[in-house]
């Protein structure tokens, strides 16, 4: 039986919010269109060749750090708090001008997530919905995946569904350990609710998508690294499970309503304690 809500703990409102295409300074209209009828826009030019190798070179750094640490390579997930270059991504403008324009000026970022498929790695990514996941309403988070890899079709590249956002929340089942899925939820039939697209990228470039955005993964049967970083925004009236304050990166403008406390950039790169090592 499909379920609906994992989290029946919280009063959720998941419906897509459109974007207003009216004034974008960044995107175009037809752009802006385009991601509130299909639900994402890819590829988007960001970053320089010299950039990207800078960016691959300090995922090698955090990967090192990761497996010192015993964790394993999809483990590098919330260090934002903890690492200062996985901050200063989040707080890369060119990218806040291009999430500005789906979202508005103020921008917040709780979550972030180093995504990476090892060569001949057989875990996959089951088609699923991000917002199904989060303690957050309404469902208004952009997510930007930044390749730090480039990404052909053989390395297993993201897929979404174009147009399942207009669904709303689908519903999904546990997945079974035969799937081998990175993940826990798994949205049957997929092809249902539309056509699938794979984001074949270059390193250095982003696709962005919003969170009701069917989307998946197939395992990386290259003999190269798959590796894309997940920056999620949201606008400040999005809420989390504590009703009078979260902390998260208040990345671009402010929240006046004061729920969201910014935290700071952090001093170099550490491994969050909650994932180091005990005795």
């Amino acid at each position: 039986m499909a379920i609906m809500d994992a989290l029946p703990d919280m009063d959720r409102k998941l419906q897509f919010f459109p974007a207003d295409g009216n004034d974008p300074t960044t995107l175009s209209c037809e752009q802006v269109g385009h991601y509130n009828e299909k639900g994402y826009l890819f590829p988007i030019d960001v970053m320089s060749g010299q950039e990207a190798e800078a960016n691959r070179s300090y995922f090698d750094n955090l990967m090192s750090m990761a497996e010192d640490t015993g964790l394993d390579s999809y483990s590098i997930n919330g260090w934002q708090y903890t690492c200062a270059g996985v901050y200063d991504l989040v707080m890369d403008g060119r990218i806040l001008d291009l999430v500005e324009d789906l979202l508005g000026p103020n921008l917040v970022c709780m979550m972030t997530h180093y995504f990476s498929k090892q060569p001949g790695d057989g875990k996959q990514v089951s088609w699923h919905q991000d917002a199904s996941y989060w303690h957050l309403t309404p469902s208004k988070v952009v997510t930007v995946w930044l390749a730090i890899d480039d990404v052909d079709e053989s390395m297993g590249p993201m897929r979404v569904i174009a147009g399942s956002h207009l669904h709303g929340q689908i519903g999904f089942e546990h997945s079974t350990a035969e799937e081998n899925n990175i993940l826990g939820q798994t949205v049957m039939n997929p092809e249902d609710f539309g056509n699938p697209v794979s984001f074949v990228m270059k390193a250095g470039q982003i696709s962005m998508h919003t969170d009701l955005l069917l989307h998946g993964s197939e395992p990386n049967r290259s003999d190269r690294r798959r590796c894309g970083l997940t920056l999620r925004y949201m606008p400040p009236d999005v809420r989390g499970r504590d009703r009078k304050h979260q902390q998260a990166i208040i990345a671009r403008g402010e929240d006046p309503s004061g729920y969201w406390q910014h935290v700071e950039r952090p001093e170099g790169d550490t491994v969050p304690d909650r994932q180091k090592k005990r005795g």
